[in-house]
């Protein structure tokens, strides 16, 4: 075979391989790399199971971090009968959940309570639990979160209650108790099926004393509504009161329809 022949084929073998790279590799860039981000697998250059800038040309999702319980007490209104009170923090900022359960532990001195909760990304809460009986001292409890269904949450908005006025008295009528009343303002453009309200009351070094809860119904949009707590006891000195008033945002059946059409609060990815 004569040398120059020789040469054209080495050329020509050399640009085969070259197209034959160039082809290879647009077909993994647009297609085998593509495919792998629906594959509910993380493999390749994903930085998470489908996601990664480079990998999928989308950003991963943070972490879903647990909720936090930031304080919890058991309160002996009088002999037998205790309320309890936890505040609980979302540290997620695009992730809640409609119904958290949990459970609450008595030290096997009487049997535990369930119950279920909601808040919204970034919130932080009160879990109010009222008329925990014992024939027994109850000296602790933990609350255990020990289900959490999260839910993304696209778009919500800024709904507020905000007070109009209130006032804690301790009265003499028919047997000593204490009373907290306030008057509450639906500052939203929603009607709402349900409201839930929280009072919880502190000393002057911040210990709460009191902790009770009330439900307002049908609370139409830039309505004013009147709501009372009371206690069966004479408190001692309280030196704060906070009231906390949420509404289940998740629920559409909680957004009362007007005109035949459901109103919505968030939507979800």
């Amino acid at each position: 075979m004569e040398r120059r022949t020789q040469k054209q084929l080495v050329i020509g073998l050399i640009f085969v391989l070259l197209i034959a790279s160039i082809s290879y590799g647009l077909i993994d860039y647009f297609f085998l790399i593509e495919a792998t981000c629906f594959d509910k697998v993380q493999n390749n250059s994903e930085e998470g199971i489908d996601c990664g800038l480079l990998a999928c040309g989308v950003a991963c999702e943070p972490a879903i971090l647990p909720l936090n319980v930031l304080s919890q007490k058991l309160i002996e209104v009088r002999s037998g009968d205790y309320d309890f009170v936890a505040q609980i923090n979302n540290p997620n900022s695009f992730f809640g959940t409609s119904r958290a359960k949990y459970t609450l532990d008595f030290g096997g001195v009487i049997p535990n309570r369930s119950g279920t909760f909601y808040i919204l990304p970034g919130q932080t809460r009160f879990i109010i639990v009222n008329g925990i009986r014992s024939d027994s001292t109850l000296t602790s409890v933990s609350i255990n979160i020990t289900e959490v269904g999260w839910e993304k949450v696209e778009v919500f908005e800024n709904i507020n209650f905000p007070i109009q006025r209130k006032s804690y008295a301790v009265v003499d009528k028919n047997g000593v108790f204490s009373e907290f009343e306030a008057v509450v303002l639906n500052n939203s453009d929603f009607d709402f099926d349900k409201v839930e309200v929280g009072v919880i009351l502190s000393d002057g070094d911040n210990n709460i004393v009191a902790a009770n809860r009330t439900d307002i119904r049908t609370f139409l949009s830039r309505t004013e509504r009147y709501f009372k707590v009371s206690w069966p006891v004479a408190l001692s000195e309280t030196a704060r009161q906070d009231i906390e008033i949420l509404t289940n945002v998740f629920e559409n059946s909680n957004f009362i329809k007007r005109y035949g059409t459901q109103e919505r609060f968030q939507k979800y990815y």
